[in-house]
């Protein structure tokens, strides 16, 4: 892509971001979508590497992170009949995906130097509350693009996200190898 057009696409995912737009605003483009799903699993690989998971555990997260946007969105918009707007879902489900885990991996990883600290740095708590008012921004975003989606009411939206986000969780609890101790530090 070229960089007026990721300029352009990056313009279109902040303002989903801001809900002044909606996955319908977003051009059909496989080959955005093919850089922005590569940029989120690539963004995701260097967190996990850099907090110490294996590479099995990279390579586990990065499946996860494949199967729930291409797989599990393609077969939701299918139930619904809804085939035509799969791409544009699956970008705005990667592009903002991208756009908040580069938001929250400084919360996330500014914090490790003080774990199991008895005693941490006021300015923990600042990271903590960012990390807790972007994940409940991302929610809402991703609410927003189920609910235009699929054409959802919010409540059945939110649901979804919140089952979606849970069973993201579990399956990289359940597969990802947990980093050990020694490797943390």
């Amino acid at each position: 892509m070229s960089r007026p057009a990721v300029a352009a696409l990056l313009r279109q995912l902040i303002q989903l971001c801001l809900l002044r737009a909606g996955p319908q605003d977003l051009p059909y483009s496989p080959q955005a979508l093919a850089l922005s799903a590569t940029a989120l699993i690539s963004v995701q690989a260097l967190f996990a590497v850099a907090q110490g998971v294996t590479a099995l555990g990279t390579a586990l997260r990065a499946v996860i992170t494949a199967f729930l946007l291409f797989t599990v969105t393609a077969r939701l918009l299918r139930m619904r009949g809804l085939e035509n707007r799969t791409l544009q879902t699956q970008l705005a489900l990667a592009g903002t995906g991208l756009l908040f885990a580069l938001a929250m991996m400084p919360t996330a990883m500014a914090p490790v130097p003080h774990a199991g600290s008895k005693d941490p740095p006021a300015s923990v708590m600042v990271y903590a509350l960012t990390a807790i008012v972007l994940f409940f921004w991302k929610l809402r975003v991703d609410a927003a693009i189920w609910r235009q989606a699929l054409d959802l009411q919010p409540a059945p939206a939110y649901a979804l996200t919140v089952v979606l986000m849970l069973a993201e969780a579990l399956l990289v609890l359940l597969l990802v190898p947990p980093v050990s101790g020694a490797a943390a530090s």
